[in-house]
């Protein structure tokens, strides 16, 4: 018995419909998340190890740094420009077994040295403290691979696509190192208003992935009233923290922090 065209175009759109149905079914059974559950809600503490599920059904554990946020303790490098360095010592501390038990200290006092060179590393550390800078993207990338760790920087993007890539890049079980500002942006458009909620200035975080009700597990290293327990690990959705992440201008080759025009962007870690 012979169809007519027109049910065979029907029938072929039914197929299809179900072929997509399928691939995207057995997408989502292989998305990593973490059910929410499991996660930690009170974790305001000098140091916190969190488990996050990974590769090959098997659990990470990241420590992650308080920068201080006691008045009373004397200022250091690390409470005043160590975000950058706390958010690297996080993502070793999941990947490296050489570097897993640096802490951020141990991390810009002996490996970005060893990486960076005695005379690029003295050039920034022999400054002001006020004068020192943190770490940029460009050098995180550089000490990842000397570790051998593979990454990829995206220096610019646009909103959505951020969005569906590290969401994706989560779902792998694989964190992200993102950079934060202290006002909002829409697609590189900054706003002139003033808005702290992720940033006094600019900051450093790692997105270590994805739980089961579509929020990202932040690693923070920095003190949030909003936030109140919840502080070292945070739970926010990646269509409203992309506002506060800034693409980069230009690019920029500087191992220290220059200016959110040329160290903007975001490092998906491998």
């Amino acid at each position: 018995m012979f169809k007519s065209p027109k049910i065979k175009h029907i029938l072929s759109i039914i197929l299809m419909a179900a072929l997509m149905l399928s691939f995207d079914t057995a997408a989502a059974a292989k998305a990593v998340i973490t059910p929410y559950s499991s996660l930690p809600k009170v974790t305001d503490t000098e140091e916190y190890v969190v488990e996050v599920n990974s590769t090959n059904g098997k659990t990470r554990s990241y420590r992650i740094f308080s920068q201080s946020r006691n008045p009373q303790k004397k200022k250091t490098y690390i409470s005043s420009h160590g975000c950058a360095v706390s958010a690297l010592t996080t993502v070793l501390s999941g990947y490296s077994a050489r570097y897993g038990a640096f802490t951020p200290t141990q991390t810009y006092k002996t490996l970005e040295k060893k990486v960076f060179g005695l005379k690029k590393w003295r050039a920034n550390y022999r400054k002001s403290k006020a004068k020192q800078m943190p770490v940029s993207l460009y050098g995180i990338t550089k000490i990842l691979k000397h570790c051998k760790i593979k990454s990829k920087y995206v220096r610019f993007f646009k909103d959505a696509r951020a969005i569906r890539e590290i969401e994706n890049h989560l779902k792998k079980g694989k964190p992200v190192i993102i950079e934060v500002n202290n006002h909002r942006q829409t697609n590189g458009r900054i706003s002139k208003k003033y808005d702290s909620k992720w940033a006094l200035t600019k900051h450093t975080m790692v997105l270590l992935g994805m739980t089961d009700n579509g929020k990202v597990i932040v690693a923070d290293s920095a003190y949030k009233p909003w936030s109140g327990m919840k502080q070292r690990v945070k739970y926010t959705r990646m269509k409203s923290l992309i506002h506060y992440m800034v693409p980069s201008k230009a690019v920029g080759k500087s191992l220290y922090f220059e200016s959110i025009n040329t160290n903007g962007g975001y490092i998906l870690v491998k």
